[in-house]
C-alpha cells in the first residue's frame, strides 16, 4: 500500500512545486474540481526547529484546518524526539506500521527507532523546514517539503548541513494523527566552518 502512496507522493511533490493560488485536479471519469492553496503561518514550538508557514491544498468542501494543525505539530516535534535519548517520544509520533526509506535503508518502525537511538557522535542542533505543502486524500495526509538539518560532531567539532527533500504520509490511529511513512527524495550535504545554531 505504501509503495502506491509513495508513487502518489512523488507525483504530488512535483505537482505542488508550482506557485499557483489554485490547482485543477481531475481524476478519470470524474468532473474537474478546483482546489485552493492556502498559506498558513506556524507558531514555533522550539528554538531548534523552524517552520514559518506551509501551504494547505484543499477542495474547500471539507475543513481540514484542525487536521493540518495536528500534522504540522507532529512535524515540529519529530526532530525534538530525535534529539531525545529515549524511545518514548517515538511512540507519540510514529504509527504502528511506520516505514522509512532513506540513507540507502528501508526500515520498519522498530528498525527506524533502533537506528535513531544508536550511539552517534553527530547531534542535530537545528532544523529548518521550507516549501511545505500538505494535501489530504480522505483519511491520508500527504506532506512534501525540504529541510535543512544542521549537525554537530561532538568529538571533532565538525559541522555539516543536510539539504533534504521529503515526502511523508500521515494516517490516523485511535483518532490521532501519526506518521505512517517517510521517504527521502534527494539529499545534499554541505560542510560548514562553524555551527551558528549551537545550543548545548
Amino acid at each position: 500500500m505504501f509503495q502506491i502512496i509513495y508513487a502518489i507522493a512523488i507525483v504530488v511533490f512535483t505537482f505542488l512545486s508550482c506557485n499557483d493560488k489554485s490547482i485543477n485536479i481531475k481524476t478519470s471519469g470524474q468532473p474537474q474540481q478546483l482546489s485552493r492553496a492556502t498559506n498558513i503561518k506556524v507558531a514555533a514550538l522550539s528554538p531548534t526547529v523552524k517552520i514559518e508557514s506551509y501551504t494547505l491544498v484543499s477542495s474547500g468542501q471539507v475543513d481540514r484546518l484542525k487536521d493540518a494543525a495536528a500534522i504540522i505539530d507532529l512535524k515540529q516535534k519529530w526532530p525534538m524526539v530525535m534529539q531525545s535519548p529515549n524511545r518514548l517520544g517515538f511512540d507519540t509520533i510514529l504509527s504502528k506500521d511506520f516505514t522509512f526509506t532513506g540513507d540507502g535503508l528501508v526500515l520498519n518502525r522498530a528498525g527506524y527507532i533502533n537506528n535513531r537511538l544508536s550511539p552517534s557522535d553527530w547531534k542535530i542542533t537545528f532544523v529548518q523546514y521550507d516549501n511545505i505543502s500538505l494535501q489530504f486524500f480522505d483519511s491520508i495526509g500527504l506532506l512534501s517539503y525540504k529541510n535543512q538539518v544542521t549537525n554537530h560532531n561532538v568529538k571533532t567539532n565538525e559541522v555539516e548541513k543536510e539539504h533534504i527533500s521529503w515526502a511523508d504520509i500521515y494516517v490516523k490511529e485511535n483518532g490521532k494523527w501519526k506518521i505512517g511513512a517517510s521517504h527521502t527524495v534527494d539529499v545534499q550535504i554541505e560542510k560548514l566552518d562553524k555551527d551558528p545554531k549551537l545550543f548545548y
